[in-house]
């Protein structure tokens, strides 16, 4: 349906930016845990949860989903593939940036999450991306083929040139969670425990969340990520290695971006330093 809706709207002569179109690409993707599934067969509560899994984000991301799911379904009933458009009962929240910021993990935080690590159902994944820097989505995607445990790295990561299948250095703490996860048969890395893989809406809603309470912690889903870059920095790591390893653009540093290479052996020797 997004691929028919899509197809209509670049017909049109009135047309929409290729910075719009980014934004609904990745607003589409926010919704992928109903990808699989026929249209008419989704619910409005379907709709809601994968809303409400992103409910920290900005306005901005919010309105991008709202805005796909609305002309996705006006689309779908002007052609009578339905008769009622779901979005209309749909509730939209955000979070402003001056109501939460990323915290980054606190030393007795990180001591709690080791100690309660398998004890609290998902706790390794907290660690894994606090000690990768690794998005949510990314970890969530990471493909088994591209798991290199002898190695000890992965390849992976999204959404930016620089972000985009890049190596990801395994601090020599996670290797044994990493490993635990690790199953040759399965297609992804991280799965739930009848063996099918996470999307982030399920993830956020039925586990992370659950995590925090458990925990008695307050965080973002993307913290791990903030904490991973707070630790590095502390621990004087070199800042092109941080870069890399959390893919971040160096586009506007000729320099660095151009004439600096780093071998994995580096990159493993940077991330052991937290």
């Amino acid at each position: 349906m997004y691929e028919k809706w899509k197809k209509y709207r670049k017909s049109l002569k009135n047309q929409i930016s290729d910075s719009t179109w980014r934004n609904y690409e990745i607003a589409f993707h926010h919704f992928s845990e109903l990808h699989d599934r026929k249209f008419i067969s989704i619910r409005t509560n379907d709709l809601q949860q994968c809303l409400n899994a992103y409910n920290h984000k900005s306005q901005a991301t919010i309105s991008s989903m709202r805005a796909v799911l609305k002309a996705m379904y006006q689309y779908a009933k002007l052609n009578e593939y339905i008769d009622r458009d779901l979005t209309e009962g749909l509730v939209y929240e955000w979070t402003n940036s001056t109501e939460r910021i990323h915290d980054r993990y606190s030393d007795e935080e990180i001591k709690t999450l080791w100690s309660k690590l398998y004890e609290i159902n998902n706790v390794d994944i907290i660690l894994i991306m606090i000690y990768t820097g690794l998005q949510p989505t990314e970890l969530l995607e990471i493909q088994t083929e591209n798991v290199h445990l002898d190695e000890k790295y992965m390849v992976g990561g999204m959404k930016t040139e620089a972000g985009k299948d890049r190596i990801i250095p395994l601090n020599d703490k996670i290797i044994p969670l990493v490993k635990n996860r690790y199953d040759p048969n399965k297609k992804y890395l991280i799965n739930n425990k009848f063996g099918n893989h996470y999307t982030y809406g399920t993830y956020m809603n039925g586990n992370f969340n659950t995590c925090m309470g458990k925990l008695k912690m307050k965080h973002l889903p993307h913290d791990g990520r903030h904490t991973f870059a707070s630790l590095m920095d502390s621990a004087g790591a070199n800042d092109v290695c941080i870069k890399l390893i959390m893919g971040h653009s160096m586009k506007n540093d000729t320099t660095k971006g151009t004439y600096t290479h780093k071998t994995l052996e580096e990159l493993l020797a940077e991330v052991n330093k937290i």
